[in-house]
């Protein structure tokens, strides 16, 4: 038996390697999709998102908008639906919009949807009054469960650009800093959807708790850049049903505080309606902000007074005034966070305001609102809602370095324009 004719022949070519063997070939085969899909969309009309935040929360296919429906893309929707630069944006936290939205429902007299309602017309109707402009636009851009890392996000996402207001009011509260239900804070649905329109920068890593979930949030922030993921974005859109925006879901109970309790719902027109006739009675909040007070100086207060300070700089950089607010709370609430608690945060939110020339009113102690002034211990009901903007447009007033932008703007608006 010639046992050298089982043996395999030797070979006589070697076969061709791919450099860096299967992962190299999946990168550059990941690389080709990615420039397929870049040449096909710039070489048609289509779009997909990620380009800018104006586009995507204005498209006609909204399926193709990162985040529809979220609470946070209702309230850039809002924001850029607008055919002006609004003159003056509140921004803040649920506690805002509970404010806005009953006030409004009564000024008005009639039902606010709180998905698509963002004018201020209770304090725009102030504003004409003790300012004698004629028609200013006030905004709410609120999301609720927001906090300092978040408003920081939400100028730089919406008033960097060509449209920006004159004045800024921001309406605070001890949650915004010391919340101890958030562990790291680039994880909060407002700050992840207007990372997708602003830079990796040395400030949005200080929302990251560590070194690992600082590499992690950069990297999908970097993924989340490439035309492959903003497709696949498209692409759910289409497969998705999302049916008729204009549908109505019906809901029962409190539709205000049903608003204010959920952060995170997705929600459409007529989902959450509140009623002209806003229902009295006050709802003890207490166990939720046991929780949320549990350490008045948790790891991350730090970073949110950095977030704090760092989003009053870039205001002034972009000549937009500011005046913060720390909001009104019932005295049940504010007696969970020890005294020293208190002179800490005063003493600081006071030192940055000063230091970044913005206005600071200190309504949370305020002996003007009293209980029925409230739906819960934090926030306030249409009537309260009323006290606040009025205070708040008498502050507008008072301040001159508030009213005379305003009144400067009006003034320009109203002069002839040149012919030839």
């Amino acid at each position: 038996m010639d046992t050298y004719k089982n043996l395999a022949e030797p070979e006589t070519q070697k076969k061709f390697r791919f450099p860096g063997g299967q992962l190299g070939m999946s990168v550059l085969g990941f690389a080709a999709v990615n420039a397929a899909i870049f040449s096909f969309v710039a070489s048609t009309n289509w779009s997909f998102p990620g380009g800018s935040i104006d586009q995507d929360v204005l498209s006609k296919n909204l399926s193709q908008s990162p985040c529809y429906g979220t609470w946070t893309w209702w309230a850039a929707r809002g924001y850029f639906a607008e055919k002006k630069s609004p003159d003056v944006v509140l921004m803040g936290s649920s506690l805002v919009n509970s404010a806005c939205w009953a006030a409004d429902a009564v000024t008005t007299k009639s039902p606010i949807d709180c998905a698509l309602h963002h004018r201020v017309v209770t304090l725009e109707k102030h504003l004409k009054e003790k300012l004698f402009l004629s028609d200013p636009t006030v905004l709410n851009v609120s999301v609720q469960g927001a906090g300092a890392c978040d408003y920081y996000m939400m100028t730089r996402g919406l008033m960097e650009g060509p449209r920006k207001p004159k004045v800024l009011v921001l309406g605070i509260a001890p949650r915004d800093f010391i919340d101890n239900k958030i562990h790291n804070l680039g994880d909060t649905e407002p700050f992840m959807f207007y990372l997708r329109y602003v830079n990796f920068d040395d400030a949005v890593a200080r929302a990251y708790t560590n070194p690992f979930l600082k590499a992690m949030g950069e990297i999908e922030w970097r993924i989340g850049r490439l035309p492959l993921r903003r497709f696949h974005s498209a692409v759910a859109g289409h497969l998705t049903v999302d049916g008729d925006i204009q549908k109505t879901r019906k809901q029962s109970g409190n539709q205000l505080r049903l608003a204010l309790s959920n952060s995170a719902l997705r929600v459409f027109p007529g989902d959450i309606v509140v009623p002209a006739l806003v229902p009295e009675g006050c709802f003890d909040n207490s166990a939720e902000y046991a929780s949320r007070y549990k350490n008045p100086h948790p790891e991350h207060f730090k970073n949110q007074l950095f977030f704090f300070e760092a989003m009053l700089k870039r205001m002034k950089a972009q000549d937009i005034k500011v005046l913060v607010v720390d909001m009104p709370t019932m005295a049940k609430n504010r007696a969970m966070l020890p005294i020293p608690f208190w002179i800490d945060y005063t003493t600081k939110i006071n030192d940055i305001c000063a230091r970044q020339s913005a206005e600071y009113l200190f309504l949370s102690a305020s002996e003007d609102f009293v209980k029925k002034d409230f739906v819960d211990t934090v926030h306030v009901s249409f009537r309260g809602g009323a006290k606040l903007l009025n205070k708040i447009a008498d502050e507008i007033a008072r301040r001159r370095q508030l009213s005379s932008v305003l009144q400067k703007s009006m003034l320009s608006s109203k002069k002839p324009q040149a012919t030839d």
